[in-house]
């Protein structure tokens, strides 16, 4: 299963806490290995990872690196650069990572559901497929309001990307209509290739709005005549118009032969 963005953002902070961990470790057992002094080493560590406010440290470990001489000098001052270069990377990843974290998880979703919540006659696709995304670039193309509801998060950060308000949820739910505006919709769409799915997606639509226009997609005339004797107000099968528009294509093809 591929990993969602978020996950990967978190995946980062974790790395970029635990690399920052081991550099903190490695600094003070060096130091200390060239001080002898475990308390100073551990101090001055936390404050450059930290920025911890304590002149003392960073001044008896200054004044130990200029009384030293030789590779015990530049050990020193290669230890003093490491940790600041490491405090700069690090701390860059961590504020990234939860700058990303945020945006992720909260903006983006509240935006959307307040958004979707002032449509008014606006048309609700659910489901997101070959099929939906066909259905949507069509109403987009015409100008019309689309709001998509979809259980994979990724297909929310694909499509916010064109600007298309998208609610994160199971369409079967009354909640997650709730936030798609399901009681301004004019028009709600059910894509989905899973039958039932689409069947209780229209039964929780017709309860919270009365007056929606229902479309579904099904999979067979026994499903279509379930989902009219529910009020569903028009069922398409997707296999059956692509066979009209391939007969369209090859007799096209033919006249042109002849």
């Amino acid at each position: 299963m591929p990993t969602r963005p978020e996950e990967e953002t978190r995946n980062v902070l974790v790395a970029a806490v635990i690399v920052g961990a081991v550099i903190m470790l490695f600094s003070v057992a060096v130091l200390w290995l060239l001080t002898n002094n475990i308390y100073l080493d551990a101090y001055y560590t936390i404050e450059t990872f930290f920025d911890t406010p304590n002149t003392s440290a960073s001044f008896n470990l200054a004044t130990i690196a200029f009384q030293s001489v030789g590779w015990r000098f530049a050990s020193l001052v290669g230890i003093v650069v490491i940790d600041n270069l490491s405090n700069l990377i690090v701390v860059s990843f961590v504020i990234a990572a939860v700058l990303d974290i945020i945006r992720y998880a909260d903006i983006e979703d509240s935006i959307n559901k307040f958004r979707a919540g002032w449509k008014k006659g606006h048309v609700i696709v659910c489901g997101y497929n070959e099929v939906s995304a066909a259905l949507i670039d069509k109403l987009l193309n015409r100008k019309m309001d689309v709001v998509v509801v979809d259980g994979e998060r990724t297909t929310a950060l694909s499509l916010n990307k064109r600007g298309v308000i998208t609610i994160t949820g199971r369409f079967m739910e009354s909640g997650i209509l709730g936030m798609a505006g399901i009681g301004n919709a004019g028009v709600i769409v059910f894509a989905s290739e899973n039958d039932l799915d689409n069947l209780i997606g229209a039964i929780t639509a017709k309860k919270l709005n009365e007056n929606v226009r229902i479309m579904s997609r099904v999979s067979g005339d026994e499903v279509r005549n379930k989902m009219y004797r529910l009020g569903v107000d028009m069922c398409v099968l997707p296999e059956y118009l692509a066979g009209v528009e391939l007969g369209e294509s090859l007799v096209k093809v033919m006249k042109s032969v002849k």
